[in-house]
């Protein structure tokens, strides 16, 4: 879906980026997914380097790349319960909370909330910031995790 900035109200280009972070989202781990980054894209996980992670990927190559070798090792993740938020004067940015759930390689469980900053231009999203706890991860790994005391 090819938004054109320029030609929307503030409120329109709100409502136009919310459905595009929703479809983000929706796509999770699917090839279509990558149609919807810019070639410039940058993600950041702030997190990332306290588990050995990079914490920030720039370019929709890098981040495909990553992103498939991410999604090979956790088949199975699931969104759920996602809440939107756009933000007053900037309407190509949406806030998004959610829950993830998946099987981990081993037979354990895998849960988090997610926090996520998605900024979009002219229909496509440019920059990602997501925010996790990286102990639910290490939990996970180590097989301690119980998901009826994670949401």
């Amino acid at each position: 879906m090819a938004v054109n900035d320029a030609a929307l109200s503030d409120q329109e280009l709100a409502a136009a980026n919310q459905k595009l972070a929703e479809k983000v989202l929706t796509l999770l781990g699917s090839e279509e997914q990558f149609d919807l980054f810019a070639d410039d894209i940058v993600i950041e996980f702030p997190y990332g380097p306290s588990l050995g992670m990079p914490g920030r990927f720039e370019t929709k190559p890098v981040f495909v790349a990553y992103s498939r070798e991410l999604f090979r090792a956790l088949p199975g993740l699931t969104m759920r319960d996602m809440v939107y938020y756009s933000v007053d004067g900037d309407p190509n940015t949406v806030f998004i909370e959610y829950i993830a759930d998946a099987p981990t390689p081993g037979g354990h469980s895998y849960r988090q909330v997610y926090v996520n900053k998605m900024q979009f231009r002219d229909g496509l999203l440019v920059h990602m910031k997501e925010f996790w706890d990286p102990k639910r991860i290490l939990d996970a790994r180590a097989g301690l995790y119980d998901l009826e005391q994670a949401s």
